[in-house]
Order: structure tokens, then C-alpha cells, then sequence
């Protein structure tokens, strides 16, 4: 049946995720290391880095030359290097592994929201690794941690009105190239979390993947001034207020529980619960919001510990996760959700 009680009159094709890949900066940091670079000192910034839940982190920079003192210029430069070297390597990894080609991909959902480029993402993308000049794509910007997911939704959108065809998320995210040292609290939480990454998604109308039974996005706009950059001096600066942790976790319980009821699901019946890694504090206060083990939250702590935040690709890392334990079975339920500016939660119902 389909909302209101219509008929189908054909049988709607399921979008699924037929491979992910994953790539990260070779340097890898520990919390301590770059603790060292902020020059912070007093108990409460440092405590951000010591207390985050964060074991290591990989930034897309040279350890023996970097120095906090990037212009604007250098800042973008390296974004614009980072972000088309660890795509393009997410991009491969996930292609080879769903043994497709570049060329027999017909959609592209781009996005980051760590900087700027136009031509944007997508077209260097295609002009790197040689994609068809009459590929659909379509760039997503500036929707934050969020965003890894707004892309996976156009995908399935493009699934559900091409079936035969094949889509292909990607997410660049190098955030170090976003970093701001002043005296405030959430500066210094933002320097204390952020880490650089690449993912991408093979999204097809059939073959062995897990299905993307449903989408939902849940905004609040009340809440749009809790997240975001400012660019003071054309420079980007985070804003994170500590009230994020206690928004977020009732958001992401609003928005699970909708989905839920929308397919006579309870809450017991999800096996597997891939929550952006957006922090220690954000995910207990999930945790406890919507009555989860500490088992449910393993995938996302083990992203958390051992890469940072990543932003919009780092639920996809934990989705990389989950489909490397080889713990899920068919018929196995699913929620991945993630977080971002607007204030806005971003899902999907999975299905085994």
C-alpha cells in the first residue's frame, strides 16, 4: 500500500548500496600531537582534545613543514588537493570492489562542506578518473555533517526513477583545512574533533547490497543559528554551540521514531544503528535517549576513536563498518542517520 491507502500500480523498484569505500590522509596524528599545534593550555581546552574519545586522527598535511599559520590561499589550495586525492581513492576502492567502472556510472551526488570550488567537485571528479560527458550529477554543499546522507537521498531518488541505472555518492571532507585558533570554548571542541576523509557509495536498483527502504529528513529551523561557519576575513570558522549534544539526540529520536511507524517497526527490531560519529557527548546522549547498548553504539565509537569526525562522510564510514563485520544478516533492520547545520537530521531505513 502506499501512503493513503493507493494501490501500487507496478512494483517500485528498491534502491541498494552495493559497495562502499573509504579513504584517508597516509599521516596519521594523535590527539596529543596536534594539542601541540593549538598551543592551548589551560584545563578546559585541553580537556576537549584528552577527553574526546578520539585515539588518532589523519589530516591531509605535512607533519614536518605544517605550521598553524595558513593564509586563506593555502587553506583553499589544500582543501582542493585533499579533497580530489582521497575522492578520487574512495571512488576506485568502492568501484572496484562493486567490479564497476567509471564510465558505467549514469549519476553522481557529490559533497563537502569543508570548501569551495567551482568548477565544483563533481566535474573534477569526471575529469579525473574519465567518466561519460552525458553523466547526470548534481553537487550538495554546505548542509554539513549532514550532507553524506542528503547525497545518498539523491541517489535514491535517481534509483527510483531509473532503475537500471547506477548512482554514485562521494564525499571529500578536509576539514583540517577549517581550523580557527582563538580564546572561545567551541573553537577549540571544533579543533578537537575534526579530521579528514573521503567516502563513496554504489547505489543500484538491484544486485546483493542492503536495501534503502525509506529516507526522511527532519528539519528545525528554530535551531539554524546552533551550527554553521562564519568566514571572518574570508576565513571559515566553525560554530558548534554546546547545545548541540541535547538537540541532536532528540532529534535523531524524532526522526527514528518516525520512520519506525511509518513501517509498523519497533524500536527493538533495529539490529544495527549507524549514527554519525559526530562526538563522545552527542552520541551518549543518543545513547540515552533512545534506550541504546553500548553495543549499538560500537561502530560509531570505533570511528570516533580511531578517525575523528570527518564530517558528511564519516557515517559513511561507520556504514563501511558495519558492512566489514560481516555481523549483519538478511532481513536485518537498520537506521542510519546523520546530523548538520539548518538544524537538520538526515535518514534512511536499511533493510538486510
Amino acid at each position: 500500500m502506499l501512503r493513503g491507502g493507493m494501490m501500487r500500480d507496478r512494483v517500485e523498484t528498491t534502491p541498494r548500496i552495493l559497495a562502499v569505500g573509504t579513504a584517508t590522509p597516509r599521516e596519521r596524528f594523535t590527539q596529543a600531537e596536534i594539542l601541540r599545534w593549538t598551543g592551548y593550555t589551560d584545563p578546559l581546552r585541553r580537556g576537549f582534545f584528552l577527553r574526546s574519545g578520539i585515539k588518532h586522527r589523519r589530516l591531509f598535511l605535512d607533519r614536518e613543514t605544517f605550521t598553524p599559520d595558513e593564509t586563506v590561499d593555502q587553506l583553499n589550495a589544500r582543501f582542493e588537493r585533499g579533497s580530489l586525492e582521497l575522492g578520487c581513492q574512495a571512488i576506485l576502492a568502492c568501484l572496484e570492489q562493486g567490479r564497476v567502472v567509471p564510465q558505467e556510472i549514469d549519476f553522481l551526488a557529490t559533497t563537502t562542506c569543508t570548501g569551495r570550488l567551482c568548477p565544483s567537485l563533481d566535474t573534477r571528479f569526471i575529469r579525473a578518473l574519465r567518466m561519460r560527458h552525458d553523466i547526470q550529477r548534481v553537487h550538495v554543499g554546505d548542509t554539513g555533517c549532514a550532507s553524506g546522507v542528503v547525497a545518498l537521498e539523491q541517489a535514491f531518488n535517481y534509483i527510483k526513477a531509473h532503475p537500471a541505472g547506477r548512482a554514485l555518492v562521494v564525499s571529500a571532507e578536509i576539514c583540517s583545512a577549517t581550523y580557527y585558533l582563538d580564546d572561545t570554548p567551541e573553537t577549540a571542541v571544533a579543533n578537537a574533533i575534526f579530521a579528514d576523509g573521503a567516502a563513496a557509495v554504489l547505489v543500484a536498483g538491484a544486485g546483493d547490497g542492503v536495501a534503502l527502504v525509506e529516507k526522511r529528513t527532519l528539519l528545525r529551523p528554530e535551531y539554524l543559528d546552533l551550527m554553521g561557519f562564519i568566514y571572518p576575513g574570508g576565513r571559515p570558522r566553525i560554530l558548534l554551540s554546546k547545545e548541540i549534544r541535547h538537540v541532536a539526540a532528540v532529534m535523531l529520536e524524532e526522526l527514528s521514531a518516525s520512520m519506525l511507524a511509518e513501517n509498523g517497526l519497533k524500536r527493538r527490531d533495529i539490529r544495527f544503528w549507524v549514527l554519525h560519529s559526530a562526538g563522545r557527548r552527542v552520541l551518549e546522549k543518543a545513547k540515552d535517549l533512545l534506550g541504546l547498548t553500548d553495543r549499538d553504539l560500537r561502530f560509531s565509537r570505533q570511528v570516533l576513536r580511531n578517525f575523528g569526525n570527518m564530517s558528511s562522510a564519516t557515517v559513511l564510514f561507520v556504514l563501511d563498518a558495519v558492512l566489514r563485520s560481516r555481523e549483519p544478516r538478511p532481513g536485518d533492520w537498520g537506521i542510519l542517520a546523520a546530523l548538520g547545520p539548518g538544524f537538520a537530521a538526515e535518514g534512511l531505513l536499511l533493510r538486510w
